[in-house]
């Protein structure tokens, strides 16, 4: 939770919407087996550090389905539930809470294997990159 907190602490997060969920991202990580830095990473990109209209008006640092949500930690917690049960694991794999893996959008549990059906930009997985790289260099 420490190295969390340090590395989403960021004059960049003007909101301070990542630092004041680094808990969140960290407790996907331990209850759905997913990367949080990814997925912050992921929401870095897509809401340009908390600074998007629908991160701002909906809570929703992803853009995804242009939901509404009362919390940026419900937002956090849908995402990591989607990528795990849709495109990071392969149908019938165990995941959280007994289910199973899904897996329509599986091509590999990797950046460019999500890229193929999460995003439309080519260059997403990247862009996403370069966030958890900058993330982890701060460690």
């Amino acid at each position: 939770l420490e190295q969390f907190k340090k590395v989403l602490k960021d004059d960049k997060d003007e909101n301070k919407i990542f630092e004041n969920n680094a808990e969140y991202f960290y407790y996907i990580e331990k209850q759905y087996n997913i990367n949080g830095i990814f997925v912050a990473s992921i929401g870095v990109h897509e809401s340009n550090w908390g600074k998007s209209n629908i991160a701002l008006q909906k809570n929703n640092l992803f853009g995804y389905g242009a939901y509404k949500f009362s919390n940026y930690s419900e937002s956090i917690d849908l995402l990591a539930r989607v990528l795990v049960k849709y495109y990071l694991n392969p149908k019938g794999t165990a995941i959280y809470g007994g289910e199973k893996a899904v897996g329509i959008y599986y091509n590999g549990a990797n950046l460019s294997g999500v890229n193929q059906k999460y995003a439309t930009d080519k260059n997403w997985a990247n862009s996403v990159y370069k966030y958890m790289q900058y993330f982890y260099n701060k460690l």
